[in-house]
């Protein structure tokens, strides 16, 4: 080996061991920045076959071999990543439904006084009442009084419902136009680290946003992500790529404002929609099947009950007698048959108009004979259940999303853990590298100090 090979070996050394410390250094200065992956240096023996001024390799050919840097990479798993991704898009579809159908459990709770279960017991027990006392003129001011509690509440359920779908549209929107803004973010970083890459220099901290920004995009829609080094990240959702490259697809909204039309998301001007299925899908999913299945069952199952009442008094109450000797008269308007129309007919002027008592069969009434009112509490045995079934659905969806929610928490908490193992930064390792790397730094130091001192000795022989 001659004195060259040492100038080379210890040179090419402390540049490479001067490359691990340098990244290192970062590790150590980005182990609390979020998104950031771990860079790492690989380093490989390089030949050297340079002779010296007097010695030559011989007729063996032997060679010195040095250092060099092999890779410099980010540590990252991309099975890891898109494992995580999806985990969070579960989380925050469950997320997002519990807290919108908890609002909602909020207004059907039963057990108040204010509720449509204790409503409709309400109206049933006052039309009890009227049958047991038929000319009690208080008995009858306050079934009225129930009764309109009772349109009061389909009212009100009616409106909350119908404020918490308009508010639902409202997030949706705004977390398309998020979900859009982060679809042209990752096509522009495509574009900047393809650059990057065909400039001999890749920008990985253009990467780290890149993988930063998925996870971002995964909260809101199911993101599957295609690797291709030569064009960057594809990004598919339900089967529908949303960014190729430098090119992204626009998610847009449909039908909203219209209770005509379902509210949907569609992939850009495809006409193709978004089917979040029956859960998971992200935010966006969970808003999506909300507004087209979810609060239009509630608010259909609603006003059916609101129908069936209207329906089931106003038949027997048209069979019964009032204390002016009128009957065949409903009790609700019989055009009104929803949940936010219902109301008492406008034959029902006053505590006198209400029915109690049945007829002769010769159209004369019967006083003693209060089986109409006593056939309209009745209802309560079929109706008041429906109430109360609407409600604990609703609670039972509720349950069912924060039990989804918890799941997929710990699945993202377990991958997490998985990818920090992989990716993430150790100070203590990273500590303990640095100091391997500064006693190598100064070994290979030493090699050329020994180099310079043998090259004087062999100058000064030569004087």
């Amino acid at each position: 080996m001659s004195v060259n090979s040492l100038f080379d070996i210890g040179s090419r050394s402390l540049r490479a061991v001067n490359e691990q410390m340098d990244a290192t250094s970062q590790n150590i200065a980005n182990a609390e920045s979020e998104g950031y992956r771990r860079r790492r240096v690989t380093l490989s023996s390089r030949s050297v076959a340079t002779t010296g001024l007097y010695t030559s390799n011989g007729a063996q050919d032997v060679t010195a071999s040095g250092v060099g840097v092999e890779t410099f990479e980010r540590v990252r798993d991309g099975m890891l990543e898109a494992a995580g991704n999806d985990a969070q898009s579960g989380e925050s579809a469950a997320r997002e439904e519990g807290r919108v159908l908890g609002v909602l459990e909020g207004a059907l709770a039963t057990g108040t006084d204010a509720s449509l279960s204790a409503s409709l017991e309400g109206l049933f027990d006052g039309f009890s009442d009227l049958a047991n006392n038929p000319d009690s003129g208080g008995v009858r001011e306050a079934l009225l009084g129930k009764a309109r509690q009772l349109t009061d509440t389909f009212g009100r359920l009616d409106e909350r419902l119908g404020k918490l779908t308009s508010n639902t549209e409202d997030a949706l929107q705004g977390n398309v136009g998020q979900a859009n803004e982060l679809l042209n973010k990752v096509a522009s970083l495509n574009e900047k680290i393809q650059n990057a890459e065909a400039g001999g220099s890749p920008d990985y901290a253009a990467e780290d946003t890149r993988d930063q920004t998925i996870k971002e995009l995964s909260k809101l829609m199911p993101v599957e992500v295609q690797e291709d080094r030569s064009e960057g990240f594809t990004l598919t959702v339900d089967g529908m790529t949303v960014v190729q490259g430098t090119e992204s697809t626009n998610l847009t909204l449909k039908g909203t404002n219209d209770p005509s039309v379902s509210t949907t998301v569609e992939f850009g001007d495809t006409g193709v929609a978004f089917e979040p299925g029956d859960e998971g899908g992200g935010e966006i999913g969970a808003q999506a099947r909300l507004l087209g299945d979810t609060l239009p069952g509630v608010q259909n199952d609603l006003d059916a009950l609101a129908g069936d009442v209207v329906q089931k008094v106003n038949g027997e109450h048209q069979s019964g007698f009032d204390q002016n000797g009128d009957t065949g008269e409903n009790f609700f308007d019989p055009s009104e048959t929803t949940a936010g129309s219902i109301q008492l007919d406008s034959s029902i002027q006053g505590p006198s108009d209400i029915a109690a008592v049945a007829g002769d069969g010769s159209g004369n009434p019967l006083p003693g004979d209060t089986s109409p009112a006593q056939n309209i509490a009745d209802l309560s045995e079929t109706l008041t259940p429906q109430a109360t079934d609407l409600a604990a659905n609703v609670g039972t969806r509720v349950q069912e999303a924060a039990s989804k929610e918890e799941a997929q928490a710990a699945a993202g908490e377990r991958i997490q853990a998985q990818i920090e193992d992989v990716s993430g930064v150790s100070i203590d390792q990273q500590m303990s590298n640095l100091i391997e790397q500064q006693q190598a730094f100064a070994a290979s130091a030493r090699v050329l100090t020994t180099a310079r001192q043998v090259t004087d000795t062999l100058l000064s022989i030569a004087r």
